[in-house]
């Protein structure tokens, strides 16, 4: 048997220590961090068309003002899976926001109720969004059928308050937007089967359409439903959401200005702020709020950069491993 010579450059690479991929990794996932490098990715058919859909939707409202239509959202996610799912609802709100499309949602998981309500307040602020006229949270959708059910006929008799203890009945926007029939789209933002429900109960029974964010690892069950139209859009894992932030952002530098900056730290100026409930948002940004309001409209293309270079790390790793082991084996039968 021919023994092996650990000083020709095959077997050195095959015997690389596990410590030295390891900290290499560590440092191919910290750079793109701490530089904060972005990826600009192509945009898909299935997240194009929830662009569109939006853009349609927005066209409706302008040519009916007093019949306005709603989006609705559920955030049927956790802490768990926020790092994939907060920014495909960050990019849906922030075009909701934009074009004036009032938004109502609830949270379909117990730990996703915080999440939903914060996300909300967090971006309606960067809009001058009012909540009560423009917005709403109602708090955890449990039971999910009747939850469901109620939407379809009026979501105030399943809600008597909404998640701030607000009186439902008292609500602008419910007053006249309190069931599917105002609702032009519904996501669902999950990171479990809920949106197989939605389909199942919003599409199949009240032919809504519905639009998925998901996890990437489940997305792939989703494109059956793609296919057959009873879903009308899907953005999976941080590639999706990253899709949605490119066409997001290119909305607003059209309709904002290119100086993202400016328009946030006049935002306020001379508008009348007893408008605005301090319990939801103060109707100013501080220096640190405007950066972390900057930062979150990358957030998917700043988290697809460390990803993306981990993964091209593994590949190159492959490639060299495989190099390498067809070398050995050549050498061997010499």
């Amino acid at each position: 048997m021919m023994t092996k010579d650990k000083n020709v450059w095959y077997e050195k690479l095959l015997n690389i220590p596990k410590q030295v991929i390891y900290v290499i990794m560590f440092f191919v996932v910290a750079l793109p961090v701490l530089f904060k490098m972005q990826i600009s990715t192509y945009v898909t058919d299935e997240v194009q068309r929830i662009y569109d859909h939006m853009e349609q939707l927005y066209q409706y409202n302008e040519e009916n003002p007093e019949n306005k239509k709603a989006i609705f959202i559920a955030f049927d996610y956790d802490p768990a899976t926020m790092a994939e799912l907060d920014p495909m609802a960050f990019a849906t709100l922030r075009h909701a926001f934009l074009r004036g499309i009032p938004v109502i949602a609830w949270a379909g998981l117990p730990t996703g109720v915080d999440l939903g309500e914060q996300d909300m307040h967090l971006i309606a602020k960067d809009y001058g969004a009012v909540y009560g006229q423009d917005y709403v949270f109602l708090g955890y959708g449990y039971p999910f059928v009747q939850a469901i059910i109620a939407l379809a006929t009026d979501v105030k008799t399943f809600f008597a308050s909404d998640k701030a203890g607000n009186d439902t009945r008292e609500l602008p926007l419910l007053k006249d937007i309190y069931n599917f029939n105002r609702i032009g789209l519904v996501f669902s933002m999950s990171g479990t089967s809920y949106p197989e429900s939605w389909v199942t109960y919003a599409n199949g029974l009240y032919g809504k359409m519905v639009v998925t964010g998901s996890t990437a690892v489940s997305a792939a069950k989703y494109y059956p439903f793609l296919q057959t139209n009873q879903m009308v859009g899907l953005m999976g894992g941080l590639k999706g959401a990253a899709e949605y932030e490119q066409l997001v952002e290119k909305l607003e530098k059209k309709l904002n200005g290119s100086d993202t900056r400016s328009y946030l730290e006049t935002l306020y100026d001379g508008k009348d702020l007893i408008r605005y409930n301090t319990a939801y948002y103060t109707p100013e940004f501080t220096p640190e709020e405007i950066q972390l309001s900057l930062a979150r409209r990358s957030t998917a293309r700043q988290g697809m950069a460390p990803q993306a270079t981990a993964h091209f790390y593994v590949i190159i790793l492959i490639i060299i491993g495989n190099i390498a082991y067809f070398a050995r084996m050549r050498n061997s039968k010499k």
